[in-house]
């Protein structure tokens, strides 16, 4: 796997995991990219096989402790949408100081089927469509039930709605 290769995968793509797997999966997929790519595994090689598999399983391990975090999983999932195949955690901490009103605040999701809901009830609440995004969380929190975050998007939408 060459150096450009290797920036152009994503998390999941260099784990091979789906976007919604679980944190399990996750770590099930990372011990079969350690057994593969682990450094120890080359310790006869040449210096240069032995430093590129360093280099892919840092980037192995990265991978990992983003995606095993649900925090940085959501953040990360965010960034992604944005283009970024790698965590940004300088991002992060400033998105954090600067986080907007929280219905503007970027989805903390982990759910695939749920982000299209919460992509269409951020549009709504954009457009001031209340109704419409009340419905497009109702559905997201179907398929992420008890989150928090929607949970909370929901009763500010539902407090807009009966005009408090």
């Amino acid at each position: 796997m060459t150096d450009d290769r290797l920036d152009q995968l994503d998390y999941y793509d260099l784990l091979q995991v789906d976007p919604g797997a679980s944190t399990e999966q996750v770590r099930q997929a990372f011990h079969a990219f350690a057994r593969k790519f682990h450094p120890d595994r080359f310790a006869g090689a040449p210096d240069e096989k032995q430093a590129r598999a360093a280099h892919i399983y840092r980037r192995g391990a990265e991978a990992y402790r983003v995606l095993s975090d649900p925090g940085q999983r959501a953040t990360y999932d965010v960034q992604l949408g944005q283009g970024k195949r790698r965590y940004d955690a300088e991002a992060a901490r400033k998105e954090r100081l600067n986080s907007p009103e929280p219905l503007t605040a970027g989805p903390q999701v982990r759910s695939a089927r749920a982000r299209p809901f919460v992509e269409k009830a951020r549009e709504a609440l954009e457009a001031g469509r209340w109704t419409v995004a009340r419905l497009n969380l109702q559905i997201a929190l179907g398929h992420e039930p008890g989150h928090r975050w929607l949970t909370a998007q929901l009763a500010e939408v539902e407090r807009k709605i009966e005009g408090r």
